[in-house]
């Protein structure tokens, strides 16, 4: 009878060499995110043990999941239909909050292997106690030898999480007021002539309201306000006849440099910060800190997904939804539609990013509910990762209040896949966020004196950390190639996390670049990735691209929609070969190569014209045409 071992990554791997018995042969598999933690496991058990590389076995298991994931969440939805599932990160589906499919993709994983191999011992890290419950309950029911070395204090650190996820919490959601009322300081002393004017109107006909995202860049070196995602349609908007008001509140503000003072000036200056502050009051802050405590403990039951009793994951997830200051902040957005609604304001359209997160949802059910605006549009900004759940509702949310009259696009291939997947009112606007593309791709070779490549992720921190490591790992030593590490805006990593990934020291001809990655791309020669639409920016210059397959997190590959021009690494080892066979094919390899891209790149961005930038106006669904 082979054996299953469970060991929670928090203890020490040295309790394993000391309980499991030295003659005991076990594969080792780290079921989990966070990649340091990893890297200390690996240190003290590899020499001794196999682990297992899970990073293509885990998205096989993700596709594989996939589509009953989303009918199993849509069923909950039907079950459990009101503002607390909504707000709630279960319902949202969002890999970079929920580990929730992460953890169920490596439930499946694990009992595969346990049942392929009856003849060999499995140890398992985790670092989920909601996983490691479910293994449990798994094993109960299977003919197999559970040995759970560090039980009762796993149990134990689960509560302590427990207790200081509470704590955490409560800080978080008192930040959160904190915040609020800064940006009202802020808001209101800029806005104070303004909003006057504002009590006296009552009515927005004729008004474009504005939802973006607020960040240290949203100023140029002019001073002037520039929107990094809807770029020149607010101006095209005003030359049409319409009056655009932003607003803003706490959950899209990411800044670390800039004030809110000087962000916010230049729209204030322009008329077109609306007073946000005059639609929340100090109640609805208070609302929003208690409502998720009450009302967002959903689901409490939950039916098999698949074979699998997920019971544990969920009671894990239910705890964290409920607990998170971003639930709170979600609510914030439900609270300012009521307001609104409440001084009969309503506006022509209403308009913002749409990724269908937790905010939009709560934004459009309030607006929807209390009747605030003529239309509800959602701008699709960026690309459609592969397996990013949120932008995948099933039957059920597809016809209730939480998503938009029409979702706007920035390229006919991803108006085409949200058609397939349901959605009934969608039309091309084009990639307002992106540079216009080159109407021809440069075929010429760069003429660095060593191979530069430039390394991007998106804003997950551990992500970003396993493509840092994989890069050590394939070029610490190799001198002959120059390598510039580009950080996501979003994310913050400091010293201790390199030298957690680079054992201590980063090389020499390693460099951390600020520059933006308009400006960096040019200068390279390859373009290292993982799960960011930056690729796409790459291949649009001719720019060769490698993906990294993860194993701590779902790979949300936009290239995974293109096989043709898609190349990936899973490990450090194919890494290096895959980056040493693009820098030394031919001319003639390259240029077959780059005549792949054109006609493919003209599907993922639009150009942005005036009759891309009419469809804001007049609503044109792409099924029509």
């Amino acid at each position: 009878m082979n054996k299953l071992i469970l060991v929670s990554a928090k203890s020490s791997p040295s309790i394993v060499k000391r309980l499991v018995h030295s003659q005991t042969a076990y594969n080792w598999i780290y079921a989990g995110h966070d990649i340091r933690s990893r890297i200390h496991w690996e240190k003290h058990l590899d020499a001794a043990q196999i682990r297992i590389n899970m990073a293509n076995e885990l998205q096989q298991a993700a596709d594989n999941l996939s589509e009953d994931f989303n009918e199993w969440i849509d069923g909950l939805g039907k079950a459990h239909n009101s503002l607390g599932w909504w707000i709630g990160q279960i319902s949202e589906k969002n890999p970079f909050v929920s580990p929730l499919y992460f953890h169920i993709c490596y439930l499946k994983i694990i009992i595969d292997k346990v049942k392929k191999s009856s003849s060999t011992n499995w140890l398992i890290v985790v670092e989920s106690h909601g996983l490691r419950g479910a293994l449990r309950l798994y094993a109960k029911g299977a003919d197999l030898e559970l040995i759970e070395i560090d039980r009762w204090s796993s149990d134990l650190s689960a509560v302590r999480r427990s207790c200081a996820r509470m704590i955490y919490g409560m800080w978080s959601r008192v930040a959160l007021i904190r915040s609020w009322l800064a940006l009202c300081k802020v808001i209101r002393g800029l806005c104070d002539r303004q909003s006057q004017g504002d009590l006296v109107v009552g009515d927005y006909k004729g008004t474009v309201l504005l939802h973006s995202w607020l960040r240290d860049d949203s100023v140029n070196d002019h001073g002037e306000f520039v929107d990094r995602f809807f770029g020149v349609l607010p101006d095209y908007l005003q030359g049409k006849g319409y009056d655009v008001k932003y607003f803003f509140l706490p959950l899209t503000i990411v800044t670390r440099k800039a004030t809110l003072y000087d962000l916010l000036k230049p729209l204030a200056e322009s008329g077109m910060l609306f007073p946000s502050h005059l639609y929340l009051q100090f109640i609805d802050v208070l609302k929003a800190i208690f409502f998720p405590l009450i009302f967002c403990w959903l689901p409490k039951r939950v039916p098999q997904f698949r074979s699998y009793c997920v019971q544990p994951l969920v009671a894990e997830e239910r705890l964290s939804q409920a607990w998170s200051s971003r639930t709170s902040a979600a609510y914030l957005y439900y609270a300012f539609a009521v307001r609104l609604s409440k001084d009969t304001r309503r506006f022509d359209k209403v308009l913002g990013t749409f990724e269908n997160h937790i905010w939009e949802k709560a934004l459009y059910l309030g607006m929807r509910q209390y009747d605030v605006a003529d239309e509800l549009i959602g701008y699709q900004h960026t690309t459609l990762n592969w397996n990013y759940h949120c932008y995948s509702p099933k039957a059920f949310e597809l016809q209730t209040s939480v998503l938009p009259d029409q979702v706007v696009c920035s390229g006919s291939i991803w108006a085409e896949e949200l058609l397939r997947r349901g959605y009934k009112s969608v039309c091309i606007g084009g990639a307002l966020r992106f540079d216009p593309l080159p109407a021809v791709v440069d075929s010429s070779y760069r003429d660095n004196d060593k191979p530069i490549i430039l390394v991007t992720s998106n804003a997950g921190e551990n992500l970003t950390l396993e493509v840092l490591r994989n890069i050590y790992l394939a070029f610490g030593k190799d001198t002959d190639k120059r390598i510039w590490i580009k950080i996501h805006p979003h994310l913050h990593i400091d010293d201790k996390h390199y030298d957690s990934v680079f054992n201590g020291q980063i090389p020499q001809h390693f460099r951390v670049v600020e520059e933006s990655v308009s400006k960096l791309l040019p200068q390279v020669d390859l373009l290292i990735y993982s799960s960011t639409s930056v690729c796409f920016e790459a291949l649009s210059m001719g720019i060769p691209v490698l993906s990294v397959v993860p194993e701590t997190f779902i790979d949300l590959d936009d290239l995974r929609m293109f096989a043709h021009l898609r190349c990936a690494a899973v490990t450090h080892r194919d890494l290096c070969v895959k980056t040493n066979k693009i820098l030394m094919r031919s001319g003639d390899d390259y240029l077959d190569w780059l005549s792949n891209i054109n006609e493919s790149m003209k599907t993922v961005f639009a150009p942005v014209t005036p009759t891309s930038l009419e469809t804001f106006i007049v609503s044109e669904d792409i099924s029509e045409k």
